[in-house]
């Protein structure tokens, strides 16, 4: 087995570990509170959310409606809808719906229903 195939058996792995972390969560209190002391996923990433929302601007979908999207909706119709990785982009919500928990409740609670 070769380095390559070494780090795609590991993402598989991790993906699934992600996937069913993030799944196994029932309110998305949980699923924040989960990714985030799982330590799947890192707040500090600000560049890489930053990058992407201008990735988001560029091809004119609605950052909200995206990160509401990877919450709400199965795996496989996210990336069908999208063509998205469904994981990648559920870790870049995390960053995006901590910073709506800490400083516009009202908005993170419509995420929720």
């Amino acid at each position: 087995m070769d380095i390559i195939d070494f780090l795609q058996h590991k993402n598989i792995r991790d993906e699934a570990q992600f996937m069913k972390l993030f799944t196994k969560a029932h309110s998305l209190d949980e699923r924040l509170d989960a990714l985030i002391a799982s330590q799947h996923v890192q707040l500090d990433d600000h560049p890489r959310f930053l990058a992407f929302l201008a990735y988001l601007q560029m091809e004119q979908i609605e950052p909200k409606t995206l990160f509401y999207d990877v919450v709400h909706l199965p795996k496989f119709q996210f990336e069908a809808k999208y063509a998205m990785n469904w994981a990648q982009v559920v870790k870049l919500s995390v960053t995006f719906l901590a910073i709506l928990r800490e400083n516009d409740r009202e908005s993170y609670e419509q995420f929720s229903s």
